[in-house]
């Protein structure tokens, strides 16, 4: 009797510790599963980008160009385009703009003083977006009097490497837009004006990338003339000026600066040659005759009268003959 009772409470303790080893093992997988659960919905979590900046365009993942409408005086405004390298026109540009915009005018005119004759015309019709982002040349509100230098970066040709001038902007954000092809670029340029002028002082680009999930990508050249906004928008701020040129910016009229500078020495060069020349003639040797009492002395020897007695003829300096109110002879 006595040993079947241990034989039963043996069982009870065996059951008993079973019971509790299984449900120890539920409270774990219970944890276990939760924990993944949690790890879960953790890694699903989305951030929506952060909002750019009011001075870009909305994005919409599609070309867009935003074109001002011209002021009261017929001026340009602004231009903004937002685009991908997909957007690039290929359309083959037109040989010449055939509008013009309000003040437009247009000299040729010396490039410097150097005196080598070479001149180029001062102004072009100058885009605001390029064509190579537009797609468009005979626009009113895309264009704005520039000067060469401005637009192209030169005063007769074109340089590329001018950090002063549009061109040098233009043609590395084209590179921009070609090694960010998944991104977009964000480009606006604003002509700025002083008071009712017809031409344009400066002019204002704006620029900034937009990554495809719709978040600011910073653009910088290193270029001094680049000021970055907290916001992370480029701003550059152009001169619309020329050093061979007094621009009237009032109505577009222009004078030269180097043409003037050029007449001025070039008067007070014959006015040193005539001196010159006259100082040379009066130190000329002269003859006159009846030992220099003679009223008219002679240049050449040789031409005074047959009945000349040589041996009176007195030679001086023609200075010297006019100091004593002689003059020359009119029979030579």
């Amino acid at each position: 009797m006595k040993i079947r009772s241990n034989w039963k409470l043996g069982l009870l303790i065996l059951a008993g510790v079973s019971l509790a080893a299984c449900g120890g093992n539920k409270e774990e997988a219970k944890s276990t599963t939760e924990m993944q659960v949690n790890v879960t919905t953790v890694e699903t979590t989305t951030v929506a980008p952060a909002k750019l900046p009011d001075s870009l365009l909305p994005f919409k993942k599609e070309k867009q160009l935003v074109l001002g409408e011209l002021d009261k005086l017929e001026r340009s405004t602004s231009a903004h385009i937002q685009l991908n390298i997909k957007d690039k026109p290929k359309a083959k540009r037109e040989a010449k703009i055939s509008v013009d915009p309000v003040g437009w005018h247009n000299y040729k005119m010396p490039i410097d003083d150097s005196g080598s004759g070479k001149e180029a015309w001062l102004m072009n019709r100058g885009h605001l977006v390029g064509y190579q982002f537009s797609g468009l040349d005979n626009e009113l509100r895309n264009l704005t009097p520039m000067t060469a230098l401005l637009n192209t970066g030169s005063l007769s040709d074109k340089d590329s490497s001018n950090q002063t001038a549009m061109l040098f902007y233009e043609n590395n954000l084209a590179d921009w837009i070609n090694a960010h092809p998944n991104d977009w670029l964000d480009y606006k340029v604003t002509p700025i004006y002083e008071g009712d002028e017809l031409i344009p002082r400066k002019v204002e680009l704006q620029y900034a990338g937009i990554k495809s999930d719709g978040t600011l990508l910073k653009i910088s050249f290193g270029t001094k003339q680049e000021k970055m906004d907290e916001e992370g928008v480029t701003h550059v701020i152009l001169e619309n000026t020329s050093p061979n040129a007094k621009i009237d910016y009032a109505t577009g009229n222009a004078e030269p600066l180097f043409a003037k500078k050029k007449l001025e020495t070039t008067v007070a060069q014959t006015e040193a040659t005539t001196e010159a020349t006259v100082n040379q003639e009066e130190q000329r040797t002269v003859y006159v005759a009846k030992k220099g009492k003679s009223d008219v002395y002679w240049y050449i020897k040789g031409n005074m009268p047959s009945n000349t007695n040589w041996d009176n003829v007195v030679e001086m300096t023609e200075a010297q003959a006019k100091s004593q109110g002689k003059r020359h002879s009119s029979r030579e």
